[in-house]
């Protein structure tokens, strides 16, 4: 049965957190209304909270065990008991410091938007791509900080060496972030006209023709509404499948993550010190340092000089996007056995 964030599954009821319920909200513990409108066309009472073993499902967004610890204290309220309760996390969490079971599926998002069957069904000939940028840098989603990212590299490097993109996503107002990019303009949309439309898919290899990807991640320190956590999504891979050397702006911790996960991020020639940053501010700063580092040292070249510990990069995502589904499968089998042995 399904009906809009609820889900019952026997003596489970899944909540797809993640469905059109804001950070903001959640964080603010305003969120009763969420859960009696999803109780009422589920045609439950909150007489049956306690009924079900809860679990939430936090699908393809970065929530934290903090985003979702007002939820869980309000499912308490109404008499849930503390051991009907478990979590699916995309982001990284320490599931051993929680007070319910939980597991972190954090390769989950390389799924996202199927781009890697897309990006498959484009058959790119990788090693031969004209290079006729230097950096790719890709945000959809605009936010203060990614627009003052942006006019950091737009201070720093001159047009031709960046394939950019800020605030391309349909429908969103133009004039709210103008003065936090000005004097340059916004939105910033690279000459191609597909991109306005959908860049999760491009149809295009204009991203591609870039020997780097300063990658955006989702996760942010100070934008309103956004992930804390270590969170990976797809834009990390796509650096990766791209055959592009990679730097991030993300919160500290990220590139750390995907180093233990097996890729290598060339640190014989790019110092990702900057994860070790806690200030935003001055981690920005030594990202956009770091990329001009990169950029005085010829990428064209050394695209070519290391071609082979980019084509390894390539093949350790779709090895990623082969298994990843079925260990998701096993750690979530584990969660419901779990909880079921707690009963």
């Amino acid at each position: 049965m399904t009906q809009g964030r609820i889900r019952i599954d026997g003596k489970f009821l899944w909540y797809d957190i993640w469905k059109g319920v804001s950070t903001e909200r959640l964080r603010d513990n305003d969120i009763d209304e969420f859960l009696l409108d999803d109780l009422h066309k589920a045609k439950l009472t909150t007489d049956d909270i306690k009924t079900y073993t809860w679990i939430v499902n936090t699908e393809s967004e970065g929530h934290s065990a903090n985003d979702i610890e007002n939820f869980r204290k309000l499912l308490l309220t109404y008499g849930l008991p503390s051991t009907n309760f478990g979590a699916i996390f995309t982001a990284y969490e320490d599931t051993e410091k929680l007070c319910y079971p939980a597991v972190c599926l954090t390769d989950k998002m390389i799924y996202n938007t199927r781009w890697y069957r897309h990006l498959q069904n484009q058959n790119v000939d990788w090693a031969n791509l004209s290079m006729n940028a230097t950096f790719t840098v890709l945000m959809r989603r605009a936010s203060i900080m990614r627009c003052q990212l942006a006019k950091r590299l737009l201070q720093k490097f001159e047009p031709y060496h960046m394939i950019m993109t800020l605030g391309t996503t349909p429908g969103i107002d133009a004039n709210q972030y103008k003065d936090a990019i000005h004097p340059y303009s916004y939105p910033i949309i690279v000459d191609h006209k597909e991109v306005n439309e959908e860049q999760h898919n491009p149809k295009h290899q204009l991203f591609y023709n870039a020997p780097i990807q300063l990658v955006v991640e989702s996760s942010d320190q100070n934008d309103i509404g956004v992930w804390r956590n270590i969170f990976i999504t797809e834009k990390s891979y796509k650096a990766f499948a791209w055959h592009q050397f990679p730097l991030w702006y993300a919160v500290p911790g990220l590139v750390r993550e995907l180093r233990n996960v097996g890729f290598d991020l060339f640190d014989d020639i790019i110092n990702h010190s900057y994860d070790n940053e806690q200030n935003p501010w001055t981690r920005m700063i030594a990202v956009v340092q770091e990329m001009q580092n990169l950029v005085r040292k010829g990428c064209k070249d050394l695209r070519q000089e290391h071609w082979q510990r980019l084509e390894s990069n390539a093949r350790l995502v779709d090895q990623i996007h082969t298994n990843a589904r079925i260990e998701h499968q096993k750690q979530t089998n584990r969660l419901i056995n779990e909880l079921q042995l707690i009963h």
